[in-house]
């Protein structure tokens, strides 16, 4: 079979798939970052000492397909998603075209780089591929970082799974999620939300104490505001924009300057409160418990 051959600076080394025979051109130099090959350099250099140099040809138990994988990944390290802030704590990634590898073939490359010890760097920034995934992937990304013990990407995968419901999803889709833990786990954010949300709404009034109170419409304007959020208490889920709903009510006050005002402000503060509410499950309060609803 046709070999492929990967440039290199220094001495030739050959790597043999023994599942199709296909053989990969390296070189010490390009590979000797992985723990593995590292490894076995250390001991082929000893062997040679007694015995001369040789040709190293080395089979691997793995397919074409893997190795130049595995192979790629060492000789071109993928740089980190592009951010907007990557000082922040929380990154905000720029998905421009081909700068986020597709979350499918991550796990195949993460589970690559686990088994031939490839540099800390390299796994950093695939796990940061893996979480810039969690917009476009939430429930595959959620399930493969509570898997594999990645609680920053699981609590950033968290903050996309808000919409839809979770009893939306089927059982199928349901079953990725590896355990009872890690699904109680958005069950509990789903829920906690849904209870703060609620609570806000309910305690926020069109005129608070009275003020901005329109002498005209006052009682109208508060009738639409009460009528409209009870009924809107009732529907409420976690990634209901409690705000966006109450703001619907600007036509109906259109007409009143001091109504519209009113209303402006009580969605402002709605807006302001629900922002502080938790979006992920690493912020839901550790002695929030679904018995307390």
């Amino acid at each position: 079979m046709t070999s492929e051959t990967i440039k290199a600076l220094d001495a030739k080394f050959h790597v043999r798939s023994l599942r199709d025979g296909t053989e990969f051109q390296v070189t010490r130099h390009a590979i000797k970052t992985c723990e593995v090959f590292r490894n076995m350099f250390a001991c082929c250099d000893h062997d040679n000492d007694k015995s001369g140099p040789q040709e190293a040809v080395l089979d691997l138990d793995e397919t074409e397909h893997v190795l130049s994988t595995l192979f790629r990944l060492i000789q071109q390290p993928p740089d980190p998603p592009p951010t907007v802030n990557s000082d922040g704590t929380r990154p905000r990634f720029i998905f421009d075209a081909g700068s986020i590898i597709p979350f499918p073939v991550l796990p195949s490359m993460l589970q690559l780089a686990d088994k031939y010890g490839l540099p800390e760097s390299i796994i950093c920034s695939l796990h940061l591929h893996v979480q810039a995934n969690a917009s476009t992937n939430p429930l595959p990304v959620y399930a493969y970082a509570t898997t594999h013990g990645l609680p920053k990407i699981a609590a950033e995968a968290s903050a996309h799974l808000l919409h839809p419901p979770l009893s939306s999803y089927t059982k199928e889709d349901i079953q990725i999620i590896p355990t009872v833990t890690a699904y109680h786990e958005l069950l509990r954010l789903h829920e906690y939300r849904k209870y703060k949300l609620r609570d806000i709404l309910l305690n926020e009034d069109i005129f608070p104490h009275g003020y901005g109170a329109c002498s005209v419409h006052k009682q109208w304007a508060i009738q639409l505001w009460e009528q409209k959020r009870v009924h809107l208490a009732t529907q409420i889920e976690a990634g209901t924009d409690i705000a966006g709903e109450m703001r619907d009510l600007a036509g109906q006050l259109s007409s009143c300057p001091l109504c519209h005002k009113a209303l402006t402000a009580a969605v402002d503060m709605l807006q302001y409160k629900c922002r502080k509410v938790a979006r992920t499950v690493d912020y839901v309060p550790q002695d929030y418990w679904l018995d307390v609803i």
